[in-house]
């Protein structure tokens, strides 16, 4: 019997991932965020915020990918980071890109194809966690 790669699952063979982070860096930018911890300090709310250097694109969700929003949703601005794994962000944490604020909705650790994705939303509320 012939073997080829449709007789194997992916997870069944380790080390046949394709890392395309190489194919990604044409793609890919030097971006700077930065991310926003509030803390409560002698009963007031402090701010404190950390810039973050990384390597990435940021580009907003498809006409496609908004429709599977709920419908309230779908007119917020929500963008897809894909960056180096060295970008370490939480959901639920407020990050600002070029003046505006956005939480991080979801992370999706894709490391072994070396990079990872996050989806962010406008933060319209003001507040974070």
């Amino acid at each position: 019997m012939i073997q080829n790669g449709a007789n194997t699952p992916l997870n069944q063979n380790p080390g046949t991932l394709p890392n395309v982070n190489g194919a990604l860096l044409n793609w890919k930018q030097i971006t700077i965020f930065t991310v926003v911890v509030k803390e409560v300090i002698g009963y007031q709310v402090q701010e404190t915020l950390t810039p973050v250097t990384f390597n990435g694109v940021v580009q907003p969700f498809t006409d496609r990918q908004l429709m599977l929003k709920p419908e309230g949703q779908r007119s917020w601005t929500w963008n897809w980071i894909h960056a180096d794994p060295s970008l370490i962000l939480n959901t639920d944490e407020i990050v600002v890109y070029l003046d505006v604020r956005y939480r991080v909705m979801s992370r999706k650790d894709y490391t072994p194809y070396g990079y990872v994705e996050y989806s962010i939303i406008e933060d319209y509320t003001g507040e974070s966690p």
